[in-house]
């Protein structure tokens, strides 16, 4: 059982309040390591080997990985270039590079460094088939190290950010019809070993409601919500625009429901001044981070601007709230995500761009849209990752190829920074459950989201 201190942070014009809250995470994603397992990490240090984002390639073998650093067709850091000499018995050390001058919009060139070298603007590959973040213990490229012993389970958090959620319409017909179970069949694996996992729900619950009468007002029966508690989600988003389509006393009912199944919220709540409070964790290694949430044009009248409902972009009410989180609070890490206006278009709008950019400009580290019913563009600023909109994580539309395309992030922290956004493609299938994409399907995604421009 692995702990971690939440603390709920109210911003007001003078003072931070903060409270700490104790949250359990059931979590596998450490797992039980035999003696065996340990001893063959036991003084040594992972080695990855990243590429960029546009860079598809997810695998290499150790023999393929030794003759391309034998050609120089791999490169290296130079503090490890003598250790991986050694460790791969090769005829000369490698080609180095400075990770500065590694080139972001390469679809082939890849590069080997340590674990405390890996950073966000890369995606790790896998080594003999197996993701060390995944499987650490089985990885096959570790190097003896003279410092401190690394320890997963000390060291690294893991964490799943997804995209839109809305359990109503023709997906609460399949959950009547068929159960949860059923419905999450085909995704609850990449689940079940996550520590934090992140939900955007737009629908509150009201168990009087009926699906098939349901057009563009959503809400949810209660006994749907157990879905989330089936992932294991601990982190609500609500940004979104419909969670007060059916009245207040179902997002009050929302609210209380989060709160007695441990799962804590931003981006909106019962007061304005609630829903503007971000909300920070401290992780088991000591470090915090923040998650800090906005709707950007509030068009089904859902933002708190007078009493409840998600917390309305505004621009220096941003930049405050985030200059207070790193000044005062010395947060280590801050994810930003916003509800923008929604668009048809795998292409963020002129204004999503400026709002992102700007988020970053005052200290944001990632940006994620949380609007967007179909896959959006993902993009480098600053070095710091943009994911415009992940696409529909849970919700009934099939009616067209882009909505049917989504993405969720499988991330890592390390040292209070995520090192890693590892996206997981899937396709809503005919019967609306959520589908890992097969590589035909995941191909077209990445061609629409993997753009060279905003690399």
């Amino acid at each position: 059982m692995k702990k971690f201190a939440l603390l709920i942070i109210g911003i007001t014009s003078s003072i931070i309040v903060t409270a700490f809250i104790s949250i359990s995470s059931k979590s596998e994603s450490t797992r039980n390591t035999s003696k065996d397992s340990k001893n063959t990490v036991n003084d040594s240090i992972p080695l990855i080997v990243m590429g960029s984002f546009l860079n598809l390639s997810e695998d290499i073998s150790l023999d393929s990985l030794k003759i391309k650093l034998e050609n120089g067709s791999i490169s290296c850091t130079n503090d490890i270039s003598k250790s991986l000499r050694e460790k791969l018995k090769l005829s000369k050390e490698p080609k180095s590079i400075q990770l500065g001058k590694f080139n972001f919009k390469s679809k082939k060139d890849l590069v080997i460094t340590t674990l405390d070298s890996v950073d966000q603007r890369y995606l790790a590959k896998k080594v003999n088939s197996i993701n060390f973040f995944k499987d650490p213990t089985k990885y096959p490229l570790w190097i003896k190290y003279d410092s401190d012993d690394f320890n997963y389970q000390k060291e690294i958090t893991t964490y799943t950010h997804t995209g839109v959620t809305a359990l109503t319409r023709r997906t609460g017909i399949v959950l009547d019809a068929k159960g949860i179970d059923f419905y999450l069949a085909n995704i609850l694996p990449y689940f079940n070993n996550r520590e934090l996992v992140h939900i955007s729900n737009e629908v509150s619950n009201q168990d009087s409601c009926v699906y098939a009468s349901m057009k563009m007002k959503f809400a949810t029966k209660t006994a749907h919500f157990e879905i989330f508690n089936r992932i294991k989600a601990n982190i609500i988003e609500l940004t979104g625009n419909h969670n007060l389509d059916v009245g207040d006393q179902p997002y009050l009912n929302a609210l209380k429901w989060y709160k007695g199944h441990d799962m804590k919220y931003f981006g909106g709540g019962a007061t304005p001044s609630e829903a503007n409070k971000p909300l920070v964790i401290e992780l088991k290694d000591k470090r915090k981070i923040a998650w800090i949430g906005f709707n950007e044009l509030c068009p089904c009248g859902e933002c708190a601007d007078k009493k409840m409902g998600s917390n309305r972009y505004a621009e220096a009410k941003a930049k405050k709230l985030i200059d207070s989180l790193k000044n005062q609070l010395k947060v280590d890490y801050i994810l930003a995500c916003v509800q923008y206006g929604e668009v048809d278009s795998y292409s963020p709008t002129p204004n999503q761009k400026k709002i992102c950019q700007k988020l970053i400009d005052f200290g944001a580290d990632v940006v994620i849209g949380s609007q967007a019913h179909q896959a959006q563009e993902i993009a480098l600023y600053k070095g710091k990752p943009i994911f415009y909109g992940l696409g529909n994580f849970m919700f009934d539309q099939i009616h067209r190829l882009g909505v049917r395309q989504a993405f969720f992030l499988e991330c890592y922290f390390y040292k209070g920074k995520i090192i890693q956004f590892q996206p997981v493609y899937t396709f809503m299938n005919e019967e609306r459950q959520p589908t890992p994409a097969n590589d035909s399907d995941k191909l077209e995604i990445q061609k629409v989201v993997l753009r060279d421009y905003n690399f």
